[in-house]
């Protein structure tokens, strides 16, 4: 009962403004309400072209039947989608974790990655006698350790990117009945 209130309050404004005006605004629309063009990737970067920020631009268009208030663009508009940054530096997954496997006692991968304070440590104890490379491998293959440059991982673009996923007093939960 408490849901079906909840979902019928988030539902009337943007149909309220549909009704009085004949039109919807883009903040206003809901998902299956427009669809955007796909991002156009890099093939040297494997990333989106134009991705600054972690954010990129891109097309979208609003379902047939349905316009736009501001109908300047017709019934399309400009939003915004993450996306990898790799800020030109290539740091490639993959190799980041064969180094951390095979050669992590030494340092090798936090040197890899920008680390040279925390590889010079590994180095010179052998990798926190070992325990360090095991906790350096879980943490560079869950990509907990990135580049030191805050940059991403150079992957695929359908590649094996870890996405953590947040839930905030904002999130909708479900409950069963």
């Amino acid at each position: 009962m408490v849901i079906t209130k909840f979902l019928l309050i988030a539902l009337v404004p943007p149909l309220v403004s549909v009704l009085s005006s004949g039109c919807l605004r883009e903040q206003d629309l809901l998902l299956g309400q427009y669809y955007c063009s796909d991002v156009n990737i890099d093939s040297s970067t494997q990333s989106a072209v134009g991705c600054t920020g972690g954010l990129v631009n891109v097309t979208c268009f609003v379902a047939p039947n349905l316009t736009l208030c501001s109908s300047a663009t017709g019934d399309s508009f400009t939003k915004q989608i993450p996306c990898r940054d790799v800020k030109g530096r290539r740091y490639n997954y993959n190799v980041a974790v064969v180094l951390s496997l095979f050669l992590g006692m030494f340092g090798v991968d936090r040197f890899y990655l920008g680390y040279p304070a925390i590889g010079l440590v590994k180095l010179c104890t052998f990798g926190f006698f070992l325990v360090g490379q095991l906790v350096d491998f879980l943490l560079i293959l869950l990509q907990y350790v990135g580049p030191a440059d805050r940059s991403d991982y150079y992957v695929p673009y359908y590649g094996p990117v870890m996405m953590q996923i947040n839930t905030t007093s904002q999130s909708l939960y479900q409950t069963c009945a």
